[in-house]
């Protein structure tokens, strides 16, 4: 009875693994084909503006960003936390309630954030720079709709609809967007900064009412009539502290950009976006893995499955880092052709493509690892580390921008990624007992080390694919 019990466990775990692989190389192919159409768009852009109107534009795609994540309220990135618990736990009525509180607060929260952005502009504007004016206005009107389209991305991740996750935002829009320009072009327009910033925005109007028509039948289809609970006073005082934790870590992530737009003039912002760019192709593998995992991580800890947890965690780490490795020599080795395609001023930025592959690879080792601390009721500890990464950073790129110009802002990422690798594998087994940093595998099929097979306490959670 005991060998079959094990068998099946073990049998159990070699499905699961294979799911979760499964999930995860959909998303892999689905984001290279997106990376890539991403990539010619930025190519198309930068061909189309002049170089200074693209250095402004990707300084305020930045920002834009940025304010999003405050936007949302944290709803974006709790939906992580508490969607999945609740459909694990068949608890229908909460996961409708926590959407529609989400979809409540994320709405006000953009307003709020774009009538406050118009109101800076309106008492600062003789402080802000002419060729910012207008773009920035154009930011603030479409604040509210941007930061709806991240809400409703975070929504999909939850439920583990990784093409509704995808293909709005990362193939939908940008298509569009160049589809818009080419028009303008065809019209006789010669375009700028603001008018992309502008065609980015309604194309995400029509994004935003398709994605919330979809997601609106799937969860007729998935729940009934089950009515929406109420909301929840928790709900409300765990996310709340999102909005610090995760714009801090949007700034962490953007803080190289934002530093550069400071300190160098639009034109070397426009060099050092087109080198990140190129080298974020790299980095979908990362992106992939995380569409799949986090989510994977809350079905195991709704499960209370602290074994199975840290198998996900392994597994998860180990195919992020090491299909990472080749995916940044496979980038650095086409580095010049990949920048002249933005234009042959852009071919200077290699030396910073080539800093930030390894600092892309230093921050794989370590997986999933932010997300996992979010997941598990730590986002303090988070925001300490993003905070901690983004003073870091600021210091060092304002100490070795005057004298390295570009790539001292690469230097100062890459240095920054290594410290916060080891501070987030230090705090997450200090907080959770679990371990994050990569190994060497035996077997990358192989979800954890430990072969003595369980029975695993699992429940097929009903999934609507995209």
């Amino acid at each position: 009875m005991k060998l079959i019990f094990n068998t099946v466990g073990r049998i159990t775990e070699l499905l699961q693994t294979r799911k979760n692989l499964a999930d995860a190389a959909t998303a892999l192919v689905v984001r290279i084909l997106a990376a890539a159409l991403a990539y010619g768009v930025q190519v198309f852009l930068a061909r189309s503006l002049a170089l200074d109107e693209y250095g402004i534009y990707v300084t305020l795609w930045t920002w834009l960003i940025v304010a999003n994540t405050v936007a949302t309220f944290g709803f974006a990135e709790s939906s992580l936390r508490f969607i999945p618990r609740y459909c694990e736990r068949n608890q229908s009525h909460w996961a409708l309630g926590f959407i529609k509180t989400g979809y409540l607060f994320s709405t006000i929260g953009a307003t709020f954030v774009g009538l406050a952005a118009l109101t800076g502009l309106w008492f600062f504007s003789e402080s802000v720079s002419p060729s910012y004016l207008v773009p920035i206005m154009v930011l603030a009107i479409g604040l509210p709709v941007m930061a709806l389209e991240l809400y409703l991305e975070g929504v999909s991740r939850a439920f583990g609809w990784y093409l509704l996750t995808i293909i709005p935002g990362y193939v939908l829009r940008p298509t569009l967007i160049a589809g818009g320009i080419l028009i303008a072009f065809r019209l006789g327009y010669t375009p700028d900064a603001a008018m992309v910033l502008g065609v980015a925005i309604l194309v995400t109007v029509a994004i935003v009412i398709a994605q919330s028509l979809i997601i609106r039948s799937r969860l007729k289809k998935m729940f009934g009539d089950i009515k929406a609970s109420k909301p929840k006073k928790f709900w409300v005082t765990s996310t709340l502290p999102l909005i610090l934790a995760t714009g801090v870590d949007e700034l962490y992530i953007w803080s190289d950009i934002i530093i550069l737009a400071f300190l160098v003039p639009a034109p070397e912002v426009a060099v050092y976006f087109a080198a990140q760019r190129s080298m974020s192709l790299a980095s979908f593998i990362q992106y992939a893995f995380m569409l799949v995992s986090v989510r994977e991580f809350s079905l195991a800890n709704a499960m209370r499955d602290r074994k199975e947890l840290q198998k996900r965690i392994t597994s998860a780490t180990r195919w992020t880092f090491w299909l990472t490795i080749p995916a940044v020599a496979i980038t650095v080795a086409a580095g010049y052709p990949l920048l002249y395609l933005f234009g042959p001023e852009f071919v200077s930025g290699y030396s910073v493509m080539v800093v930030l592959g390894i600092g892309f690879t230093i921050r794989a080792s370590v997986g999933q690892a932010s997300d996992l601390l979010i997941v598990m009721g730590h986002q303090i500890a988070n925001l300490a580390v993003s905070a901690g990464g983004l003073a870091f950073n600021i210091i060092l790129s304002i100490l070795l921008i005057p004298q390295y110009g570009i790539l001292g802002a690469a230097i100062a990422t890459t240095i920054t990624f290594a410290l916060r690798a080891i501070v987030l594998t230090i705090l997450a087994k200090k907080l959770t007992g679990l371990w994050v940093l990569t190994d060497i595998p035996d077997a990358l099929p192989v979800v954890g080390r430990d072969n003595n097979s369980t029975t695993l306490q699992q429940t097929q959670l009903q999934k609507d694919r995209s």
